[in-house]
């Protein structure tokens, strides 16, 4: 549930397990995810132009929210936004159609296809604005041949330069022909894609080894013809990374790929098969993963309930930005996407790495204080999280279901602050033995939870005395704070 949404809460596993294997969870969240309808266009979208940047914070809001209530299909959604990188500010000072009009077109689109036909989603993000706009396609024209979108589309969008026998899948050559194939598109003025058959190369072009009059369809026809095999591979290759583990297993990306192919580049019968793999729930590979920042901050949201207001959104929103925690929605550093989320780079480096560096880590710890504190428009009770999960009137029982529902490490493998001191209060009236006999993390949380205090005073938060009530919720949130600043809690 960590991997195929944004944090995982306790009614969505205890639902995983109803389900009864990980076949039938697997078959349920593609289902429900393809069932999941696209929201109504912003109010927006249905005005005139504009080039101002409202309508992209707008989007910003709107999506992270989606990913907090939609869980997967946002996911997939944020997958392939990572794949087929379009930038808005980029397209800002490109063209003159209006960026959030652009974006907007772009998302959905990506959304649509999320779980559907790749081929299709190639076909579709080559001939969306954005893309068109970002990778200079508007401007590509007979005897002026732009190479940026040609080379993209082989090198990150479809196959990436070598197969996995480590054979050369293009030329230097190939993609000067695609580029001509790719003629004649330009964007108009209502932000939709149209051919000028004037601007277009008509003439023969020899790509792979093949030559014809290709055009646009019979180009994307072509690649899959021939290099099927590398792109099922390449593209296996990516999902693996971002559901599994960073560094690939090419022996299981390939059964992932022969799936893929006999599927004619259907996604869903991929990422179920994955899903329901036995290799995925391999012990190595659960908390195998660093948190990007948007899996950091809505994960976060989701395990403690909270339901956040335009405010907070904003303020989630200005943390993703690239002098934040540098996960801008619409806005990746680059054509290639965001590295942490990607397969490891010509380094050979895992790329989740570059989430933490000194100045990261403690942004990252930083951000969640502040939402639990409520510096952030936004005043968070933990006594929600903790009725929901557990006994708020137990202090030997509720610090332990908190550790559990926000780590995604066992509670015996993870780093828990070891407590010397016995618990206060009258030593006559110590906790129950059998607790005092049970696992030592559940005594250390304990006591941290308790901070000194007599476990016999911990309130039952329906006491008459609301200063008892308020001390409890302040411990409370310092024992939160304490968790999500564990090393752990940066791994999912």
């Amino acid at each position: 549930m960590r991997r195929t949404s944004f944090g995982a809460i306790k009614r969505e596993v205890d639902r995983a397990l109803f389900d009864g294997s990980a076949t039938a969870t697997a078959s349920r969240l593609v289902e429900t995810a393809l069932a999941n309808p696209l929201a109504e266009a912003p109010s927006w979208y249905s005005r005139s132009s504009s080039t101002g940047t409202e309508e992209i914070y707008d989007l910003q809001r709107t999506w992270l929210e989606a990913m907090r209530t939609l869980g997967f299909i946002e996911k997939m959604t944020l997958f392939w936004h990572n794949h087929f990188v379009t930038q808005w500010a980029a397209n800002q000072g490109k063209a003159s159609n209006s960026v959030g009009h652009l974006t907007y077109d772009y998302y959905k689109l990506l959304r649509w296809h999320a779980l559907g036909n790749f081929r299709a989603l190639v076909y579709n993000v080559g001939l969306n604005p954005a893309m068109l706009i970002y990778l200079d396609g508007f401007v590509n024209e007979k005897g002026q041949a732009n190479e940026n979108y040609a080379r993209e589309l082989l090198e990150l969008f479809t196959m990436g330069q070598y197969g996995p026998g480590g054979s050369e899948n293009y030329s230097e050559q190939d993609i000067k022909e695609i580029a001509r194939a790719l003629t004649g598109w330009s964007v108009n003025s209502s932000n939709r894609a149209t051919l000028d058959p004037a601007r277009q190369d008509r003439g023969s072009k020899t790509i792979m080894g093949r030559s014809d009059l290709y055009d646009y369809d019979g180009m994307i026809d072509l690649i899959f013809e021939l290099r099927s095999p590398q792109i099922a591979h390449y593209i296996c290759r990516k999902l693996y990374s971002f559901f599994v583990q960073p560094t690939p297993d090419e022996v299981f990306v390939g059964e992932l790929a022969q799936v893929f192919l006999a599927n004619n580049f259907e996604i869903a019968p991929v990422v179920e098969t994955l899903l329901a793999s036995e290799h995925f729930y391999h012990d190595t590979f659960i908390a195998g993963r660093i948190k990007s920042p948007v899996e950091l901050l809505i994960g976060f949201l989701r395990e403690a309930e909270v339901t956040p207001n335009r405010d907070l959104l904003d303020n989630l929103r200005e943390m993703l930005t690239p002098t934040a925690l540098n996960q801008e929605l619409f806005n990746p550093p680059n054509v290639a996407g965001w590295p942490g989320i990607n397969p490891p780079g010509a380094d050979g480096q895992p790329g989740h790495y570059t989430w933490l560096t000194t100045g990261t880590l403690p942004d990252r710890w930083d951000t969640l204080q502040r939402f639990l504190f409520g510096e952030n428009g936004n005043n968070y009770d933990p006594f929600t999280l903790a009725q929901k999960i557990s006994d708020p009137s137990d202090p030997f029982r509720l610090p332990t279901d908190l550790a559990e529902t926000l780590l995604p490490v066992p509670l015996d493998e993870t780093g828990i602050f070891e407590v010397e001191e016995d618990f206060g209060g009258d030593p006559a009236l110590p906790p129950p033995p059998e607790f005092l006999n049970g696992p030592e993390y559940a005594i250390n949380l304990s006591k941290i939870l308790l901070n000194g205090s007599p476990h016999y005073e911990w309130p039952r938060f329906t006491d008459d005395n609301p200063d008892n009530e308020a001390e409890a919720r302040e411990q409370l949130l310092r024992f939160l704070s304490y968790l999500i600043q564990l090393p752990e809690y940066q791994l999912t």
